[in-house]
């Protein structure tokens, strides 16, 4: 129980941030705490990964006759493993509540507060990753406890349906009427429902995306900010005047980790040469299953034109798969003259959030994450 590293790590992160200009875009680029080369891969990631190269050559191939629901579940297995450690074990309550879907489903909440806590708190509403049909609270249960230590506020973690069992519009359906139950139930735990925040990581924030779009278009009128951990916004793959695809060349890699990180790509992305979208395939696949057109903005916020859409703080790797959608996701907003504020940590690839306690990267951006709240709220 406890991090892993000095809290000097943390404190880095921060000392050495720097802005950067990223094609016009503000960007606070945060360095690897320990230094290294251009392209060097985080020391903590590159340790757990680094044996990928050889074990990629005894992964089984999947069978041609797979079903989706077989192909995804060796990688739900993965995705539902805590990789993170236990840091906040006490102050914070947890409680259970079930929450109606739109088709009467009940939707299982828990509901985070400080055991000694304020009035009026802001609202933290958080959708968890997983590709749509990996993840649940357990996995993110520290992030959520992690802020409301850091921020007294009350933070609700939404355990949405997974596919392919499930598919649209059913975990939409749970993010929305859970985050609409959120609104009209959060004084009764000491929430003010004027100032609520969603946010998610990859398909979660993809989901926190979404769920903003629907509040504006349904005018529910609940979310005043968001905080998206490296989304999943362009499940159509299309392109866009910032979205050109996926350029594997221009990774930043060094030599000596140039192979790792080349192995978790391909693990990620399919042939990462192949620039036709499989992952966006998968994902299609998965949580659509032709029940809404990928080009949908419920789908690829990417696509939507951002009109009032709230502030947003966009957090992500350099190495992540979906490094280049998150960049032209962050400059579709401001180009539409919405507040951004974007932070990429060198090193780091995809799902680091969740790994509180072991990845000083993750506090930080749970730290940048209170910051944003306090400004924005004031407090």
């Amino acid at each position: 129980m406890g991090r892993k590293y000095d809290s000097k790590t943390v404190e880095s992160l921060k000392a050495n941030a720097e802005q950067i200009d990223y094609k016009g875009l503000p960007v606070l680029l945060k360095p690897i705490p320990e230094g290294g080369e251009d392209g060097d891969m985080d020391p903590r990631v590159y340790k757990s990964m680094k044996m990928l190269p050889l074990m990629s050559k005894f992964m089984r191939k999947p069978k041609k006759e797979q079903t989706v629901l077989e192909s995804i579940l060796p990688m739900r297995k993965m995705f539902n493993k805590y990789s993170g450690d236990y840091i906040v074990t006490t102050g914070v309550d947890t409680i259970h509540v079930n929450v109606p879907s739109a088709d009467g489903y009940k939707v299982p909440v828990r509901i985070y507060r400080r055991s000694i806590a304020g009035d009026n708190l802001p609202v933290f509403v958080y959708y968890h990753g997983g590709g749509f049909f990996g993840g649940h609270p357990d996995i993110v249960e520290q992030m959520c406890k992690f802020i409301v230590q850091n921020y007294d506020c009350l933070a609700f973690s939404i355990d949405y349906r997974l596919c392919p069992e499930n598919h649209y519009p059913q975990p939409l359906d749970d993010c929305f009427y859970a985050t609409v139950w959120a609104r009209d139930h959060a004084a009764e735990y000491g929430g003010d429902n004027t100032r609520m925040v969603v946010s998610g990581d990859s398909a979660g924030g993809n989901l926190a995306a979404a769920v903003t779009l629907r509040d504006r278009e349904e005018k529910t009128g609940m979310v005043k900010a968001r905080v998206l951990f490296y989304p999943a916004v362009n499940v159509s793959g299309n392109h866009t005047e910032f979205y050109k695809g996926v350029d594997f060349a221009k990774y930043h890699r060094s030599k000596k980790h140039g192979k790792v990180l080349d192995s978790i790509l391909k693990l990620m992305m399919g042939d990462p040469t192949d620039n036709s979208g499989g992952q966006m395939k998968m994902l299609n696949d998965v949580y659509l299953q032709g029940h809404l057109n990928p080009e949908h903005i419920y789908a690829s916020p990417l696509l939507d034109d951002q009109h009032d859409v709230p502030p947003t703080l966009l957090i992500f790797g350099e190495h992540d798969f979906l490094v280049f959608e998150d960049f032209a996701y962050a400059r579709t907003l401001q180009a539409a003259g919405r507040e951004v504020k974007t932070i990429l940590y060198r090193g780091m690839g995809h799902g680091f959030a969740d790994q509180v306690g072991v990845s000083p990267q993750a506090e930080d951006s749970l730290l940048e994450t209170v910051t944003f709240m306090k400004e924005l709220f004031n407090n």
